[in-house]
């Protein structure tokens, strides 16, 4: 194994971070934002707030799926190995791509009417996970005025401007604008020297090589992209689609569906969003059903492991680096102002769902929402908010 840093965080052994981590494949619906707040309370016993604050804010500046770069960077934080790591990721993403392979090679040309009932019902019953998923995270993130300002701002813009470039830029701008606010600028460290693990040749050598072999591959899959062969253009593809997605979540779907429209249908596209839209895990999740459509089991498990490549390249290219210099306030207060940011954008995804459920309806998306919000109040578990959503609307809907 190839050991970490660490600061704060307390190390736990593979089979401490197996039986945290084993629920989270089974109950983690509502998207990647409901992901984050159900791992911070899973963690919070383990991790200190700032720190999973600032792993928050850099999986958000970093290409791939946020939700399951901070499963993996928390996994390999707390283990001091990429292992850990690892072991992580396949505890959260492995029992929905296993069911989601199994559906794409059995049904291919699924078509029930009830299923996109279900589905609408799940989607109103996030609006209450992901409410709850600002609350939480934004109590964390917003430590002052400026702060509150950062978020308020960054929630009007995303807001108006859905975009993953304009995304971009309010971090940036986020991360330059608390750099230049913070009067107390320096290079003193937050975190004693003596607290620092004395394995930095090692991190840093994982870094490196992580890094430039994201970069090699980057270039590479990029020209294979255009080969007109299956395997290599459906594994190329996806590993550029995962490498271009900030943050993942629903920005990666149209690119999914250009980048492999050659080989599936409009109808099959959009089968495979509404089946993955039903299970707990991450979004990128259904790449494998769609390698399995494509190509039978070999292409589903290549699928599945090019769609995720780029995000296990860059946090372990990256994590080393943060966790060398996180103690510095400098680096500090570029996080920070990345949080505020990045809580705002949770602001956001609240407007644009509650827009898009209520585009047909309006009386029985806000119920279900405002049902959600109050079991969760109550202290309900969030699988069973979001399944109740679900069979609410089907109920009230179904003719």
């Amino acid at each position: 194994m190839i050991p970490m840093d660490t600061s704060s965080s307390k190390q736990m052994s593979l089979k401490q971070l197996g039986d945290v981590m084993f629920p989270l494949g089974f109950i983690t619906y509502g998207g990647p934002l409901a992901h984050i707040n159900v791992l911070r309370e899973r963690f919070k016993n383990y991790t200190t707030e700032d720190e999973f604050q600032e792993l928050f804010a850099l999986c958000q500046t970093l290409p791939g799926p946020t939700s399951t770069q901070m499963v993996i960077a928390v996994g390999a934080n707390l283990t001091h190995s990429c292992l850990g790591g690892l072991v992580a990721f396949l505890y959260f993403s492995m029992p929905s791509a296993f069911v989601m392979m199994i559906l794409g090679l059995t049904v291919p040309n699924l078509q029930i009417p009830w299923i996109q009932l279900l589905i609408n019902g799940f989607k109103y019953a996030s609006i209450g996970v992901i409410i709850e998923a600002a609350y939480k995270l934004s109590n964390g993130a917003i430590k002052n005025k400026f702060h509150l300002f950062l978020w308020i701002v960054s929630a009007i813009v995303t807001t108006f401007f859905p975009t993953p470039s304009i995304a971009v830029l309010m971090i940036v701008i986020g991360a330059i604008s608390n750099y230049v606010s913070d009067r107390q600028i320096g290079q003193q460290l937050l975190i004693p020297q003596e607290e620092q693990v004395q394995h930095l040749f090692d991190s840093w050598l994982l870094g490196y090589r992580s890094l430039v072999g994201y970069g090699i591959s980057f270039v590479l899959f990029f020209f294979l992209s255009y080969i007109d062969w299956m395997p290599i253009a459906v594994c190329s593809n996806l590993f550029k689609t995962g490498s271009l997605v900030i943050g993942g979540g629903h920005v990666v779907l149209p690119m999914i569906q250009f980048s492999l429209s050659n080989y599936l249908t409009t109808e099959q596209f959009w089968n495979a969003f509404a089946l993955v839209s039903c299970m707990p895990g991450p979004m990128f999740n259904i790449a494998i059903y769609l390698g399995a459509l494509i190509g039978g089991i070999p292409m589903a498990i290549l699928a599945e492991i090019f769609m995720f490549l780029p995000g296990f390249f860059t946090i372990f290219g990256i994590l080393p680096y943060w966790k060398k210099y996180r103690g510095l306030r400098t680096i500090r207060a570029v996080l920070q102002g990345i949080a505020a940011v990045a809580v705002g954008f949770i602001l956001s995804a609240i407007v644009h769902l509650i827009i898009n459920s209520c585009s047909q309806a309006f009386v029985v998306p806000i119920g279900i929402g405002i049902l959600s919000c109050l079991c969760l109040y109550k202290g309900i578990p969030i699988p069973f908010v979001i399944i109740g959503g679900g069979f609410i609307n089907l109920l009230t809907e179904y003719k």
